[in-house]
C-alpha cells in the first residue's frame, strides 16, 4: 500500500473509544498469562478505573474473562472465536487444506500447519490419521523451537532475530544444545526439510517443511507427526518427500518461486 493511501486510511473517521479500548485487547493477546487490572491497564497506558467500564463491556461480550478467584482478567470465547475466524481465511490455510488431507490419504500419518507468532511456531489447522500423535499438537499450541521440527524449520527462513530470544529462553539449562541446533539449519535450508524423533516425545517424530509466499518468504510450516516405529525419517524416505512435496505445492499456489534442494 503507498504511504498516500496510507495517509488515506488513516485519516478516515472513527470511533475514538473502540481504538482506545481495543488497545487492551492487545495487551492481553501478548500476554502469556491472565493480568491484574492495574498491571493490564499500565500496559495499555491507561488508569484502571477506565480501563475496567472497558473491561466491563468486554466480558459481557465474552472478549474478556475474569478469573473468579484471582481476579485477574485474560482473553474469552469471544476472542478465541475471533481469532480462529481471522486464521482460517488465511490464504495458506485455504490453499493448504486440500494438500495436507491428501498427504493423509496417502499416508495415514497426521499432518498440521504451523505459522510463526510472536510466542513461537503456532498450529492453526490439523487433521489426524488413525495413529496417536502428541498432545501438544493441538490447534492453538505454540511448539518449541529448539525440540520440534517445526521450531527448527521457522528457525532456519527466519532472521535470527525473530527466534533467538525465544530459542535461548528453551536452551537456558542447555546452551550447548542451542548451539548444536544451529549447526544443522544449513542442512535443513539445502534439504528444505527438518526431522526430530523423540526428542519432545518419547516415541514420537516430527518432519517439517517451510512454505513460502509470492515474495519467497516463510510464511508456514507443514509437518507429519507419529509413532516413530518402522517409519523411514530420513530426509529422502517418503515421509520427507511427501511433506516436501506438499509444502512446494502450497507454496507455488501462493505464488513462491520453490527452489529444488541443492
Amino acid at each position: 500500500m503507498s504511504e498516500l493511501k496510507k495517509k488515506e486510511t488513516d485519516d478516515r473517521r472513527g470511533i475514538q473509544s473502540v481504538e482506545v479500548g481495543f488497545s487492551l485487547i492487545q495487551v492481553l493477546a501478548q500476554a502469556p498469562a491472565k493480568m491484574p487490572l492495574k498491571a493490564l491497564a499500565a500496559a495499555a497506558d491507561m488508569i484502571p478505573s477506565k480501563a475496567h467500564l472497558y473491561l466491563v463491556s468486554f466480558t459481557r461480550l465474552g472478549l474478556v474473562v475474569q478469573d473468579p478467584v484471582t481476579a485477574r482478567y485474560g482473553l474469552g470465547p469471544a476472542a478465541i472465536r475471533l481469532g480462529i475466524a481471522a486464521i482460517n481465511q488465511l490464504d495458506v490455510v485455504e490453499v493448504s487444506r486440500r494438500h495436507l488431507e491428501r498427504f493423509l490419504e496417502i499416508y495415514g500419518i497426521s499432518v498440521s500447519l504451523a505459522v510463526w507468532s510472536n510466542r513461537g511456531p503456532t498450529i492453526i489447522y490439523r487433521v489426524d490419521g488413525r495413529l496417536p500423535v502428541p498432545a501438544s499438537v493441538r490447534v492453538g499450541h505454540v511448539l518449541p523451537v529448539l525440540q520440534t521440527a517445526t521450531g527448527r524449520i521457522f528457525m532456519a527462513y527466519l532472521p535470527e532475530k525473530e527466534w533467538k530470544s525465544i530459542a535461548s529462553s528453551e536452551a537456558s539449562l542447555s546452551p550447548d544444545f542451542l548451539e548444536w541446533t544451529s549447526k544443522t539449519l544449513n542442512a535443513v535450508r539445502s534439504q528444505q526439510i527438518a526431522v526430530t524423533n523423540g526428542q519432545l516425545h518419547t516415541g514420537f517424530f516430527g518432519v517439517s517443511a517451510p512454505i513460502f509466499d509470492n515474495e519467497n518468504r516463510i510464511c508456514a510450516a507443514v509437518s507429519a507427526h507419529g509413532l516413530s516405529e518402522a517409519i523411514d525419517l530420513s530426509p529422502e524416505g517418503p515421509i520427507a518427500s511427501g511433506i516436501r512435496a506438499a509444502a512446494r505445492e502450497i507454496s507455488t499456489e501462493l505464488g513462491a518461486a520453490v527452489l529444488e534442494t541443492v
